[in-house]
């Protein structure tokens, strides 16, 4: 902003008479606002220390996220076990159906099918129950985890004394700016800590 400002005041200290010498002067003077700012911006820039963070490698890698699935499996395995015993006795319940079409009368074959349908119906709704169960546990985890893994960035990020750390829709950066390996020993220490 200071070279503009000095470039405008030489520009104006120089007495020019003819109209063709005033747009030269302008545009030697803008082309020189326009380069001072190119070079500021890039000296802006070289000083910009910048970290990346790989969050797929975190959620894949992170022993949190293990804790977090077998707390998941222990929680709900029973759930899921009746749920797959109930499916079990439905399909032979069906099975059954087919094997005594031709001999069961049709009252029987009613009752039979209605027994089934019903089992169905109880079945899916046991289903989405737990279904929405299990998605509000995994997403209240995930959160804890989310702001565990953002505190453990901004502490590595003060003391790097990094400007900026991007994490998703970075299409290319170098290794040299990975900091994923941090933050997942950090993460690994935090576990072992909580044990």
């Amino acid at each position: 902003m200071m070279c503009a400002v000095m470039i405008y005041e030489l520009s104006s200290l120089v007495s020019v008479h003819s109209s063709k010498e005033k747009i030269k002067v302008k545009k030697l003077v803008l082309g020189l606002i326009l380069l001072s700012g190119l070079l500021s911006a890039n000296a802006i820039a070289a000083g910009l220390k910048v970290g990346v963070v790989s969050v797929e490698r975190i959620l894949t890698e992170a022993p949190q996220v293990d804790a977090v699935n077998t707390s998941m499996l222990e929680r709900f395995g029973p759930q899921r076990d009746e749920l797959q015993k109930a499916e079990k006795e439905i399909t032979k319940m069906q099975e059954n159906y087919k094997r005594n079409e031709l001999v069961l009368t049709e009252d029987k074959l009613n009752e039979l099918k209605k027994d089934i349908i019903t089992k169905i119906q109880a079945l899916k709704q046991k289903e989405a129950v737990l279904t929405q169960e299990v998605g509000t546990v995994r997403n209240q985890e995930l959160a804890v985890l989310q702001q565990q893994v953002r505190g453990i960035i901004d502490d590595i990020a003060k003391k790097g004394k990094y400007d900026l750390v991007l994490s998703e829709g970075v299409a290319y950066s170098s290794e040299k700016l990975d900091i994923t390996d941090k933050v997942l020993d950090m993460m690994k220490a935090a576990f072992k800590k909580k044990k």
